[in-house]
């Protein structure tokens, strides 16, 4: 007997092993005609938490920006891989997923089929946003509400990425992840 070991488990995700829209034929296209709306994302909901920061947090996330913006370029092009692959394969693949399995097999008792991985998936979005949030309190500890700041503007990026996540797959929340990361740690820099 073979048993074959898939994650997310169906019917979650795009029933690809490990989410990968490129895995199959029927999904290939799903994340290659998607290019626009990761690169639309990416820029977007960064600007949006460096506003939302402006307006709640007195702008305190300028000063992490500012501190990594003047580390060497080769440093900070290191930096966009290396989070944008490690922060999704940790934060989307693995607890995301796991919520979202959880509470589908809690929730598909009491809704229909197609409610219950809708709902799932957004339990587990905004889970893996919220720890996402909270691993970078340590970014900016010295500020007011450091918690706060951080699980709310993390937090945002987090669901923005888990929505990619679940509709296009892994790789496209790594490229999205990617794309933000050079905004403001790149692009950002340049202008501040």
């Amino acid at each position: 007997m073979k048993i074959q070991f898939r994650w997310p488990p169906s019917p979650l995700g795009l029933v690809n092993p490990f989410n990968l829209a490129l895995a199959a034929p029927t999904t290939r296209s799903l994340l290659l005609g998607s290019w626009w709306l990761l690169l639309l994302v990416g820029v977007a909901v960064p600007m949006v938490v460096l506003l939302v920061d402006h307006l709640f947090f007195a702008g305190a996330s300028l000063e992490r920006i500012r501190e990594v913006g003047s580390a060497p370029l080769t440093t900070r092009l290191l930096i966009v891989p290396y989070s944008g692959v490690l922060e999704e394969v940790i934060y989307r693949l693995f607890l995301a997923t796991l919520v979202a399995w959880m509470g589908y097999l809690a929730i598909r008792a009491f809704v229909f089929e197609a409610k219950a991985k809708q709902l799932a998936q957004w339990l587990g979005i905004l889970v893996a946003a919220f720890f996402f949030g909270l691993a970078h309190v340590g970014n900016l500890p010295n500020v007011a509400h450091p918690i706060v700041r951080a699980v709310t503007l993390n937090g945002i990026l987090g669901i923005a990425l888990g929505w990619i996540y679940w509709q296009r797959g892994l790789e496209a929340s790594i490229l999205t992840h990617m794309v933000g990361i050079i905004v403001l740690y790149i692009c950002v820099p340049l202008v501040m």
